[in-house]
């Protein structure tokens, strides 16, 4: 074999070898970025509409400026036309979801949005629209622009935000990830904070207790009304509904 076929052999499987270790290398990054679920808790056995009825019930009680501020539901066409048109299949739970409401109106200066504090309920549409501008923001970008994004935050390009806290934290869901690797979740990116549910019925079933027993609650003599948070209480009502994993 001549010398120069030997150096490009030597060079292509040079290439591959790196090649190999950048993909294993990315993969453990995404892996941190985006762990999959660890052990959760049980899935809640009451039907989600019933949790949904139930939350209803304490919100008009405990917070009626926040039952005020929520959308009626869409229709099971109004649900599968956007599935169409924006290439999804949402599961039953999350459709029933926005069976009940679709999200939260637009803040006025009389009322705020929140549906969780710092949260807003986002309305079907809108979080589904979010995902192509996303991805024709990233097609107009440069190539390093390209590569840095799939790097850093690539493995959000299939997240349908529920609740969303205007900064790119929130509730999300994911409909490429299976229930038990945790399609339904909450993420605080800055800190590459998780916390897994092993269903909507658990992170509505959460947002109820929360409500009931007074973890989210308006602030007294705030006006407009102010939705607020005792965290101490919430973490221990979330530990009974999902797993967190920092």
């Amino acid at each position: 074999m001549k010398r120069w076929h030997k150096v490009g052999i030597g060079f292509a499987l040079a290439v591959f070898i790196l090649l190999g270790l950048g993909l294993l290398a990315l993969s453990g990054l995404q892996r941190i970025l985006y762990p999959v679920a660890p052990p959760m808790p049980a899935v809640v056995g009451e039907p989600l509409p019933d949790i949904l009825a139930r939350l209803e019930r304490v919100i008009q009680t405990n917070a009626p400026q926040v039952s005020a501020s929520l959308q009626p539901g869409l229709s099971t066409l109004d649900i599968s036309q956007l599935e169409k048109q924006y290439h999804v299949q949402l599961p039953e739970d999350i459709r029933a979801i926005y069976r009940w409401h679709n999200g939260s109106r637009p803040s006025t200066n009389d009322a705020g949005t929140d549906f969780i504090p710092g949260h807003r309920f986002v309305p079907l549409a809108e979080a589904l629209a979010e995902r192509p501008a996303v991805r024709a923001a990233v097609a107009r970008a440069t190539w390093l622009q390209r590569a840095t994004y799939q790097v850093l935050v690539g493995h959000r390009d299939s997240w349908i935000c529920l609740f969303d806290d205007g900064a790119g934290d929130g509730y999300w869901f994911d409909p490429k990830r299976k229930p038990d690797e945790g399609s339904v979740f909450y993420n605080m990116n800055e800190t590459a904070t998780y916390v897994f549910f092993p269903s909507a019925r658990n992170l509505m079933a959460g947002v109820a207790r929360c409500y009931q027993q007074g973890a989210f609650h308006l602030k007294a003599g705030s006006v407009p009304p102010q939705l607020e948070e005792n965290y101490e209480l919430a973490e221990k009502i979330w530990g009974e509904f999902a797993v967190t994993k920092e």
